[in-house]
């Protein structure tokens, strides 16, 4: 188990809000020498750990993973707010709450030594490349699976998601096969026990806005006495990892649970979209309640009501940082982000792709 907190976000991060964080431990491979980063955000949406350049510490002296050439292999991830991180791949070893996993590639994200990223990955999109704009110090991907893009990534020379220097001033790239063991991984799966899965334990926000919330990520579903199952319900997903959320007589099969968003993303002809400011999110005149339902592969489902308030209203108080309310359009009618106010009050457990647990064997949502 290890402490995450909702607050404000690292020093110099700018304006941030239902973000949830936790400290990281890296070190190198078979070493002593370590450094424990603060404010890393924990994404459910994404998978494998990503730290921006300007937090590690050059004494680490991390080796860098290379490709098939031998020149260094550099990884993109495209998030679904149109942002991306860009950099290269270096091995160490990930303890988190006194688990570890060994000499695992992670992403330096804006490693100044390489070049920008190729247009492919960078086109119509932001960079993210400092706690200004990251509104963290890097990103802990603990979604239910394993690797990145696993098989595809293995198979294909142009993925999207990695590529390798096409000479040795890393100036310019292409596009690189990266192995199951060369990829950005989970790191939960890698740990000696408690390895099927993780349990986000969050308490209720209330019904209004908060400066702080704490709770807990714990490792391992019904293997301690702090992650048993009780009564949840098990939601199955599909191979791509998403359920079904029916709104309003909409079906919306690309449904995910995701830590990182920090709303509640899914478009509404009903409710008004803000403007000015808060673009991006709803403002309804009054708190507005939804009721959906979630449906697993498994055909398993599971009601759920919410409420929308005023995102205009609630960024008026720059001290707070915690809004269980808070949503906005997706912009896109067959998705559904349940973001972090849905971990608001809840116990969520989630199977890691093949981890079988006495729910089943992942993937799934359990809450």
């Amino acid at each position: 188990m290890i402490p995450v907190v909702v607050d404000a976000g690292p020093v110099d991060a700018g304006y941030n809000v239902n973000r949830l964080y936790v400290d990281v431990t890296i070190c190198r491979p078979a070493s002593t020498e370590c450094q424990t980063i603060d404010h890393v955000l924990v994404d459910t949406g994404s998978i494998g750990l990503r730290l921006l350049s300007s937090v590690v510490k050059p004494a680490l002296n991390l080796r860098r993973v290379t490709g098939s050439a031998g020149f260094p292999l550099l990884s993109c991830v495209q998030f679904v707010d149109n942002t991306f991180a860009w950099g290269p791949l270096v091995l160490a070893d990930i303890v988190l709450g006194g688990k570890t996993a060994s000499s695992v590639p992670i992403q330096v994200i804006a490693d100044p030594t390489v070049g920008n990223a190729p247009s492919a990955c960078s086109i119509g999109a932001t960079a993210m490349t400092a706690t200004s704009n990251l509104g963290a110090n890097g990103i802990l991907g603990l979604s239910l699976f394993k690797e990145d893009c696993g098989a595809d990534c293995a198979a294909i020379t142009h993925n999207g998601s990695y590529y390798t220097c096409s000479n040795a001033s890393c100036a310019s790239f292409v596009g690189a096969k990266a192995s199951l063991a060369q990829q950005l991984k989970n790191p939960v799966p890698l740990f000696a026990t408690d390895n099927n899965g993780i349990l986000i334990d969050l308490p209720a926000a209330g019904s209004g806005d908060a400066t702080r919330l704490t709770g807990s990520l714990i490792f391992g579903i019904g293997t301690q006495s702090n992650n048993q199952t009780g009564t949840v319900l098990a939601l199955t997903t599909g191979a791509t990892g998403y359920f079904t959320t029916v709104l309003g007589g909409q079906s919306m099969g690309n449904s995910f649970l995701d830590t990182g968003s920090n709303g509640l993303f899914f478009d509404s002809r009903s409710i008004p979209a803000c403007l000015g400011s808060s673009l991006g999110f709803y403002c309804p005149a009054t708190l507005t309640t939804v009721s959906a339902t979630l449906v697993g592969a498994n055909a398993v489902r599971s009601s759920v009501s919410f409420t929308v308030g005023d995102a205009s209203t609630m960024f008026g108080d720059p001290s707070k940082t915690v809004f269980p309310n808070l949503a906005g359009p997706m912009g896109d009618a067959t998705s559904f982000d349940w973001g972090l106010p849905f971990f608001y009050g809840r116990r969520v457990l989630m199977g890691i792709e093949g981890q079988a647990s006495s729910l089943g064997t992942g993937p799934y949502y359990a809450f």
